[in-house]
């Protein structure tokens, strides 16, 4: 019985490593951790190989953190997963804009999602953004239409919105497009878990490289 939280980790890994090595994935090293952290907050290995990174996600994702960026998320809940102590290093912030008056107010008189005004509103910063979308489609179709109208495009785009109704096709769509970087999930599946741990492993490689010691 391992009852050390930071053993259990360790093993955790080791059997994930373990899993890859036998179904024969391999993956860029620079996507390697990201892939890890994933499997390892979902307990699914088949996600390995689901994960669709654009060939610049992580260098997109790893400038834009040293320079401090926003990272705009769709849900209260993934800014709460969010590391503060790595954000506080790299000078960057989240921003979550669903709960705000303002957001609501305009949801109800468009009659569309407050997920869906937030990210537009949030969108029209000035700041360069990461945008981590893990719950709502309509969050994720806001960047879609907000890139379509000719909008300035984010740095990088985390989506993983888990749902029956738009998550599929608007990956979908997100993979197609060529203006902006982007980490996805095909599909059905997302969520929490897996946004909040693709954000956090990229926020420790950032961490590792401005030369910081992250535990």
């Amino acid at each position: 019985m391992i009852l050390n939280p930071l053993e259990i980790e360790r093993e955790s890994f080791r059997i994930i490593s373990q899993e890859f090595l036998k179904r024969g994935y391999s993956f860029r090293e620079e996507e390697l951790p990201l892939v890890m952290r994933a499997v390892h907050a979902t307990g699914d290995i088949s996600l390995a190989e689901a994960l669709v990174f654009h060939p610049r996600a992580v260098e997109a994702g790893l400038e834009a953190l040293s320079q401090g960026t926003l990272v705009v998320t769709d849900v209260e809940m993934i800014a709460v997963g969010i590391n503060k102590k790595f954000l506080r290093i790299l000078g960057a912030r989240t921003v979550c804009l669903v709960n705000a008056e303002e957001i609501k107010a305009e949801a109800q008189a468009l009659g569309c999602t407050r997920a869906y005004c937030a990210l537009k509103r949030a969108l029209a910063l000035p700041e360069k953004k990461i945008i981590v979308v893990g719950n709502a489609p309509t969050a994720l179709l806001a960047v879609l239409d907000h890139l379509h109208e000719g909008g300035n495009p984010p740095e990088l785009v985390i989506g993983v919105p888990v749902g029956f109704v738009g998550a599929a096709e608007y990956k979908e769509r997100l993979r197609r497009q060529d203006q902006v970087p982007f980490i996805t999930l095909p599909g059905t599946r997302g969520g929490t878990p897996v946004a909040v741990a693709l954000s956090n492993a990229l926020l420790k490689l950032a961490v590792e490289r401005c030369g910081s010691h992250v535990t």
